[in-house]
């Protein structure tokens, strides 16, 4: 009778010590604030064609030409239009994402979940971070319509640095195909930023094509794409202040010369480069 007694309040001492040990563990899984990933910018991913929004046509009266500021703005239709179609929506969610509050999941897992509304159409969107490492973490977006919202599809993920110093993401298609990938860095201290697209999309004419956008503040012409394509490569600078600027494109204007425009001012007119 006593092995018996002895032997069951050793089984339910066994059963306290278990359940005492998953309450533990349980409760030691809360959220490590300090590796909590903050959203960086969108400026991150999007790049900005604003100051190459339009041809600028000659005017009657003067007649002045354009050419210089209109081939640029040209150099850029291919990228702006694809950047626009590729990226629209998952930009768009992401933008919504940074006016969200975040869920903690465990086990340095982090989600912003929430719906949103983007051209007269309702989806629903799941942000996911996860901590890699001390100085970096990951980020994968699904998105899918709110009437179907087990139906969402990976429109890009990503790994970041905690100190918003850098970012590498990846723009899916059908949440499987990439079709763009992008690398941005930015100094802090200088205030120097670059984002680079490359087009991967596979089995396309383009594919490998890139444009890169860096911006230095101290310099003159304080901005400025390099446009590769399959016909060649162009250069254009420009100072975001005034925008006066210029294009280099040995393919189209025959040398490896600078062709200058004048500022917004005063019309955008080619100017001969100093």
């Amino acid at each position: 009778m006593k092995t018996d007694r002895g032997l069951k309040i050793f089984r339910l001492s066994a059963i306290l010590m278990v359940v005492s040990l998953l309450i533990v563990s349980t409760s030691c899984d809360t959220e490590p604030v300090e590796n909590r990933p903050e959203l960086p910018p969108v400026e991150s991913m999007m790049m900005s064609f604003s100051d190459f929004n339009e041809v600028i046509g000659d005017t009657k009266a003067s007649g002045e030409p354009h050419l210089h500021f209109n081939y640029a703005f040209s150099s850029l239709v291919f990228w702006s239009g694809a950047s626009a179609l590729t990226m629209a929506l998952p930009v768009a969610a992401y933008g919504y994402a940074l006016e969200q509050g975040v869920e903690y999941l465990g086990e340095n897992s982090w989600e912003w979940a929430y719906s949103f509304q983007w051209s007269g159409l309702d989806y629903t969107a799941t942000l996911t971070a996860t901590r890699i490492n001390n100085e970096e973490f990951s980020l994968e977006m699904l998105i899918a319509p709110s009437a179907e919202p087990d139906q969402g599809v990976r429109w890009f993920d990503g790994v970041l640095r905690y100190d918003h110093t850098m970012a590498n993401w990846t723009i899916y298609r059908d949440g499987s195909i990439e079709v763009l990938e992008i690398a941005w860095s930015k100094d802090f201290e200088l205030g120097d930023a670059s984002l680079l697209y490359t087009y991967v999309e596979p089995e396309n004419l383009e594919t490998g094509s890139y444009l890169r956008y860096d911006y230095a503040p101290l310099e003159a012409y304080d901005a400025s794409f390099a446009v590769t394509r399959s016909t060649g490569t162009t250069l254009i600078q420009w100072n975001t202040s005034s925008k006066e600027g210029r294009v280099q494109d040995e393919a189209k204007f025959g040398d490896a010369e600078w062709n200058c425009w004048d500022s917004l001012e005063n019309g955008l007119i080619d100017l001969s480069c100093e």
